[in-house]
């Protein structure tokens, strides 16, 4: 009898054996390329030797210390190396999960206001087409099928629509505007009052909800102007988009935009240990540091040395192997690849993305950008057929109101060989050819 509790009864997933770069082997031998990096996790794919002995020596050192009783040196130089990657933030706070630091976000940005002087500012935006976590206060600034469950359990927010080119919400074709629809926060703020809002919630680049979804190159200035305009704080959520994966260490760099609050998670921990930070600028922290001088967010094990120093060894890889700019350069060109792919397929609507973050949305026509009716589970049927295939991608779904719309994401790890991008287009391709015979079946019955 099988003891793990497993996301679906219904499903019975090989058991891993082992990975190198991009690789992943099951205990049958099977190869398997990681092309959505896990959850877009395994930034730097798999058996890296550096980072395991970073892991053993620390373990060997002390595991372990609480951060009210004891200060340690790994979390203290990866505070001062992202700090420093950063270049806009000026402390670093680490926790375990993506979750953890949304909830940790939620309460410092409470915590802000009421340290200014401004309790009443309590209403937190978000966008319509987002994922935060999930647990509860992650998942109510969430606009993802799984929100519904928490629905009226938490904090009370604002969606605002996203910055989504494809299907523009002010119906501007291709993106040939200037980012008007950052007025569309204006609008929100309006709805609710300013004095009662007290931060706006999103991605760089939509991720997990959306696949992939790029923002006009002017949006987030509008957005920041806004947002200083009416006195809210901007706060980003990195979790995928942090530590080079866009080809930037942060994907707001893209844009030269500031953020008062950044969320990291993923990216920070590559799968080697569950950890995420917030990045807090100037602003937030002196108010915190005139005020009650207390920060009270935080759990078990933040910023323990273990983890702290698995992540600074992590850091360390990424700027050695220039893995940053080699992101950009290889993400690039595997762009132009999948499109050109996408151009042979009908039902490929959109491909997007930065770096070695894509996204490929899926149409029943693609001249009106209709989706595919639910029943027709197109997501489910690539991803499963890329992975009897030998692919691994990830699912995306409901990019219209949250119910509608197919998309996937492919994001392999910033190390992955030529030979292992060239395999994952092969296989991505023969699961286009095959998910394409099946929607002819269906449409000829």
């Amino acid at each position: 009898m099988e003891h793990l509790l497993r996301p679906s009864r219904n499903a019975l997933p090989p058991i891993i054996s082992h990975g190198e770069r991009a690789t992943l082997y099951d205990t049958s031998g099977r190869d398997y390329i990681d092309g959505s990096s896990g959850a877009m996790v395994a930034n730097l794919g798999h058996g890296i030797p550096e980072i395991a002995e970073a892991a053993a020596e620390q373990m060997r050192s002390v595991a372990y210390t609480y951060r009210t009783q004891f200060r340690n040196a790994p979390a203290e130089k990866l505070a001062s190396s992202l700090v420093r990657l950063a270049k806009d933030k000026s402390k670093a706070f680490f926790l375990s999960s993506g979750s953890e630091a949304t909830e940790a976000a939620i309460r410092l940005i409470l915590q802000y206001w009421q340290e200014a002087g401004k309790p009443g500012k309590r209403r937190i935006l978000s966008r319509r087409i987002s994922y935060h976590g999930n647990t509860l206060g992650a998942l109510t600034l969430s606009s993802d099928s799984r929100r519904q469950a928490v629905s009226g359990l938490a904090i009370e927010t604002s969606l605002v629509p996203p910055c989504y080119c494809y299907r523009c919400p002010l119906r501007t074709e291709g993106g040939n505007c200037n980012g008007e629809c950052a007025t569309l926060l204006e609008d929100a703020i309006e709805q609710v009052g300013a004095h009662n809002v007290a931060a706006f919630l999103l991605e760089p680049i939509v991720g997990a909800s959306g696949g992939a979804i790029v923002p006009h190159s002017a949006y987030f200035a509008k957005v920041r102007e806004i947002c200083d305009r009416h006195d809210i704080l901007l706060v980003v959520d990195e979790v995928i988009t942090g530590l080079g994966r866009t080809g930037k260490w942060f994907a707001m760099h893209h844009w030269n935009v500031s953020s008062d609050i950044t969320i990291l998670g993923k990216g920070l921990n590559a799968g080697f240990t569950p950890l995420s930070a917030l990045l807090l600028s100037e602003r937030v922290v002196r108010a915190i540091e005139n005020g009650s001088g207390k920060v009270t967010v935080g759990h078990t094990h933040s910023g323990n040395p273990a983890s702290t120093a698995i992540c600074s060894a992590v850091i360390d890889y990424i700027e050695s192997n220039d893995l940053v700019n080699r992101a950009a350069a290889i993400g690039e060109d595997l762009g132009k690849q999948l499109r050109r792919i996408g151009e042979r397929f009908d039902f490929v609507g959109d491909v997007r993305g930065l770096g070695l973050l894509w996204g490929i949305e899926f149409v029943a026509d693609r001249a009106t950008k209709r989706p595919f009716d639910r029943s027709v589970m197109m997501t489910d049927r690539i991803v499963e057929t890329a992975f009897a295939n030998g692919l691994i991608v990830y699912p995306c779904r409901g990019l219209i109101n949250a119910n509608e719309g197919s998309a996937i994401l492919v994001a392999p790890p910033l190390t992955t060989s030529a030979r292992e991008l060239e395999l994952l287009l092969e296989r991505l391709h023969r699961t286009f050819v095959l998910v394409g015979r099946q929607i002819h079946d269906i449409h000829r019955k």
